[in-house]
C-alpha cells in the first residue's frame, strides 16, 4: 500500500509543488481559476478520494472563481482539524527580463547562477548553497498548500482516527474573497458531517523578525490588518485668495504627520511591538485641472492589529484627529493674525465618524434615498472596492457639506481580525511538543511567536471577539455589508483555535522569493504529522 503513495516523499512533493508552481495564480487571473481544477485532478489520484469522491468539492465564489475543499473522514472521529491556504500569488512585474521563467523554479534557480552579480549578498549565498529554490508562489504559499496535500494523503492510507479538511482558496494576497466566503460553507460543511472544527492549521512561511533573522518559527495566531481612511473636507476658493479657502490636501498632510510612524497607534504584546501605521494613499478629489484650490482631500492609512478591534482603532483615529485639527486651526489664527484678518471667519474643523455623518445625511433626506446613493456610487464607480468606499464618502460629505470643515473618518477594506490562541491550553501543549519533537528529531530550534506577521487568512477562523465588537466596522464602512462583507456571524459559530506551521523560506513578494528545500520536505513533513497526531490525542477537555 505504502508504494501506491506518491506525496510523501522528498522528491514526489517537489514534483507536486513544481507542477502547482507553474500555473500562473496570479490574483484575479486565468490562471487562478485554473489551479483549483489542477489541485482537484491530483487529489482525486489518491485511492480513499476514488472511493469518496463526494468529499471532494470546488464551491464557486460570488465573482466567478473557486474554492476547492477535500474531506479525510474518519468514521469514529469528530474531532477535525481545518488545513487553510491559498493559492493565489502576486504578480510577476519585478522579475523584469526573467518574468518568463517566473513560475518554472528550476529553470529560474539556474539562471540566476548566471546573474549573481544582481542578487543581494543573502539570496546569492542562498543560491549557491544548492539547499533554495527560486520561484513565484514557492514559498507562498504553494508549499504550504502540498503539505496538506500530503497529509491528506497519508492519514487516509494509514487510517487516522481525526477528520482532516483541505480548505485551499483564491485572492487571499487581495481581498480575502475566498476565505470570507467559504465560511458559511465551512457551517454547513460541520452540520452535514457532523463535524467539530478544533484546530485551524495554516502553512503560511516563516517570516523573519528582523532582518538577518535565522530562527525558526512558527505562529499561534496572526496579526491584524485594518484601513482606517479620512476624508479632508476644507473650503473652497481662488488660488489667488486663498486666505478665504481651507485647502484639504494641506489639511491631509497635517494629518498625516499625526498618524505616520506614530507609536501611539502601536500594540506591544509580550514585549514584541507592532509595525507602526502608515500612508498608503492620499490625493485630492478633482477630477480636472483648475485655480480652484482643493477642498477635498483622502487619506488611506494601514493599521496593524494585536488586541485592538475596529472600534478600539476609530476611537484612536479620532484622538489624533481631533489633535491634528487642533493644530490645523492654530496654524490659521496665527496666519490671520499675523495678516491682519477678520477672525470671525475662522471654523472649528469637526471631526466626526462616517457613521455619524451618514445619519445626519439620513435626516436631512431619508434612509431610502441614502441607500440608493450609496448602491448607485458603488455600481458606477470603476475601480477596485477602496475606491468605491472613497467616492461614497465623498459624495455622502458633498451632501453635508454645511457641516464642513470637517474630518470624516471611515473604513476601506479589507479587515483583517487578529487572532491570538497563545494563551490557550491546548496550544501551548501543542507548542511544547512541537519544539520538543523537532529539537529532538529534526535538529531544528523552533520558537513559538503571538502572531505570524505577514497577514493571513487565519482572521477569519473563527471570530476571537464579542461579536457587538464587529458593529463598529461595519457601520463606519462607506457601502457597509453590501460593498464588502465578514461573515462574523457564521464566524463565530465555528470558532477554534489557530496555528501556523510552515516552511523556511525567504522574501515574500519579492524577485527573489525562495524556499528552504530540505527543511520543507525532509523535516517540515515530520513537523506537521507531529502535530497532527498530538492534537488527535489531546484530550476533550480544551
Amino acid at each position: 500500500m505504502e508504494d501506491a503513495m506518491f506525496m510523501q516523499s522528498a522528491d514526489q512533493m517537489l514534483s507536486t509543488l513544481i507542477d502547482l508552481v507553474s500555473i500562473d495564480s496570479v490574483s484575479l487571473s486565468a490562471g487562478e481559476k485554473y489551479f483549483p481544477l489542477r489541485t482537484e485532478q491530483v487529489l482525486r489520484g489518491i485511492p480513499y478520494f476514488q472511493e469518496n469522491s463526494e468529499l471532494i468539492k470546488n464551491h464557486p465564489t460570488s465573482d466567478g472563481r473557486s474554492i476547492l475543499t477535500a474531506l479525510y473522514k474518519h468514521e469514529n472521529a469528530v474531532k477535525t482539524v481545518v488545513m487553510i491556504s491559498h493559492f493565489d500569488v502576486v504578480d510577476i512585474e519585478d522579475y523584469g527580463e526573467l518574468k518568463h521563467l517566473a513560475f518554472n523554479p528550476i529553470e529560474l534557480t539556474n539562471a540566476l547562477h548566471h546573474r549573481t552579480e544582481g542578487l543581494p549578498d543573502d539570496a546569492r549565498d542562498d543560491l549557491q548553497s544548492g539547499d533554495w529554490l527560486f520561484g513565484r508562489g514557492m514559498m507562498d504559499m504553494k508549499c504550504g498548500l502540498v503539505q496538506h496535500m500530503s497529509l491528506l494523503e497519508k492519514a487516509s492510507f494509514e487510517n487516522w482516527e481525526i477528520n482532516l479538511l483541505l480548505v485551499t482558496v483564491p485572492d487571499e494576497e487581495v481581498n480575502s474573497v475566498g476565505m470570507r466566503e467559504i465560511i458559511p460553507k465551512l457551517v454547513e460543511m460541520a452540520d452535514e458531517h457532523q463535524l467539530t472544527y478544533t484546530l485551524y492549521l495554516n502553512s503560511e512561511p516563516m517570516f523573519s523578525q528582523v532582518p538577518q533573522d535565522e530562527q525558526r518559527y512558527f505562529y499561534t495566531g496572526t496579526i491584524g490588518k485594518i484601513m482606517p481612511g479620512a476624508l479632508c473636507f476644507g473650503k473652497e476658493s481662488h488660488v489667488g485668495e486663498p486666505f478665504s479657502g481651507m485647502n484639504a490636501c494641506w489639511m491631509s498632510s497635517v494629518l498625516t504627520q499625526e498618524v505616520e510612524w506614530n507609536e501611539g497607534l502601536c500594540e506591544t504584546v509580550n514585549g514584541v511591538m507592532s509595525p507602526p501605521p502608515t500612508l498608503l494613499l492620499q490625493r485630492d478629489m478633482k477630477k480636472e485641472y483648475s485655480t480652484q484650490i482643493p477642498h477635498r482631500s483622502v487619506s488611506l492609512f494601514n493599521l496593524l492589529l494585536m488586541k485592538r478591534n475596529a472600534a478600539d482603532v476609530m476611537e484612536e483615529m479620532k484622538e489624533v484627529a481631533s489633535k491634528a485639527a487642533h493644530k490645523m486651526e492654530s496654524f490659521i489664527e496665527e496666519k490671520y493674525k499675523l495678516n491682519n484678518l477678520d477672525r470671525s471667519q475662522l471654523s472649528n474643523i469637526q471631526v466626526l465618524f462616517y457613521e455619524e455623518l451618514r445619519n445626519y445625511a439620513i435626516e436631512k433626506t431619508s434612509d431610502e434615498y441614502i441607500d440608493k446613493m450609496e448602491q448607485a456610487i458603488a455600481n458606477e464607480t470603476d475601480g477596485d472596492i477602496r475606491e468605491q468606499t472613497i467616492q461614497i464618502v465623498d459624495q455622502m460629505a458633498m451632501l453635508c457639506q454645511e457641516l464642513g470643515p470637517m474630518i470624516v473618518l471611515f473604513y476601506a477594506p479589507p479587515y483583517y481580525p487578529a487572532v491570538d490562541s497563545g494563551p490557550e491550553s491546548m496550544i501551548q501543549e501543542i507548542s511544547a511538543s512541537l519544539i520538543e519533537f523537532a529539537c529532538d528529531r529534526c535538529g531544528e530550534e523552533l520558537k513559538a511567536t503571538d502572531y505570524f506577521n505577514g497577514i493571513s487568512d487565519l482572521s477569519y477562523a473563527g471570530l476571537h471577539a464579542d461579536l457587538s465588537e464587529m458593529d463598529k466596522y461595519n457601520v463606519n464602512l462607506p457601502g457597509g455589508e453590501k460593498l464588502y462583507s465578514i461573515p462574523f456571524k457564521q464566524m463565530a459559530k465555528i470558532t477554534a483555535p489557530v496555528i501556523n506551521v510552515g516552511p523556511l523560506g525567504k522574501d515574500a513578494h519579492q524577485k527573489t522569493e525562495r524556499l528552504h528545500v530540505p527543511f520543507a520536505f525532509e523535516k517540515l513533513p515530520k513537523i506537521l504529522e507531529h502535530l497532527i497526531k498530538i492534537h488527535e490525542k489531546q484530550a476533550d477537555r480544551f
